[in-house]
């Protein structure tokens, strides 16, 4: 049975945004998964033990970020989480070229994100986003991934989650993009 590793940044910024939607995003992949995959979980702000997430790394075979999008990057309670657990000697080491030295090679990650921008606002209109995708938006965290050896799955995105907020239609876009980006490529690789 495959390992997936669920970690929820969801975090809040009230009034405007609350988290509710990324905890309940992460709790949709958490029980859409449960069944076919060993699921370990870790919810960032409620704290961590770091020796304990670098255990759950290890024993993973796919990563789920889930969180909300604050300032074109992760929440900070998330980049803290990354800086405290992604350990030289552990998560990366020398390469034979810069980024190259990542130790968790043999992983898959995915993102899960949760935007107040429109899916409109990365079109070719207006907006400050105009022309880039969810990915070249997040490159930082993607980078990180990589350098510590994660290889990315698709990824999944959710839009106006402020503004108008659908956590049903969320719930289901992201069931069905686990069954696909998820579950069946799990599927594929031990055929």
């Amino acid at each position: 049975m495959s390992t997936i590793l669920i970690i929820n940044g969801a975090e809040s910024r009230e009034p405007m945004a609350t988290g509710r939607l990324s905890e309940h995003l992460a709790d949709t992949a958490r029980a859409e998964l449960e069944p076919s995959m060993k699921v370990l979980t870790t919810r960032v702000r409620a704290g961590y033990d770091v020796a304990v997430e670098q255990r759950k790394f290890v024993e993973a075979d796919v990563v789920l970020f889930q969180f909300p999008v604050f300032w074109f990057a992760t929440p900070p309670t998330l980049k803290k989480y990354v800086d405290d657990v992604y350990e030289y000697g552990k998560f990366f080491g020398p390469g034979p070229a810069y980024g190259r030295g990542g130790l968790l090679g043999g992983r898959d990650y995915l993102v899960s994100t949760t935007w107040n921008a429109t899916s409109d606002d990365f079109g070719t209109g207006q907006s400050i986003i105009a022309g880039r995708s969810v990915d070249e938006v997040l490159t930082a965290f993607h980078l990180t991934q990589q350098y510590v050896g994660l290889k990315p799955l698709p990824s999944f995105s959710e839009h106006d989650v402020v503004r108008g907020p659908d956590p049903q239609g969320a719930a289901h876009r992201l069931r069905e993009h686990l069954r696909t980006h998820v579950s069946g490529e799990l599927t594929r690789a031990t055929a």
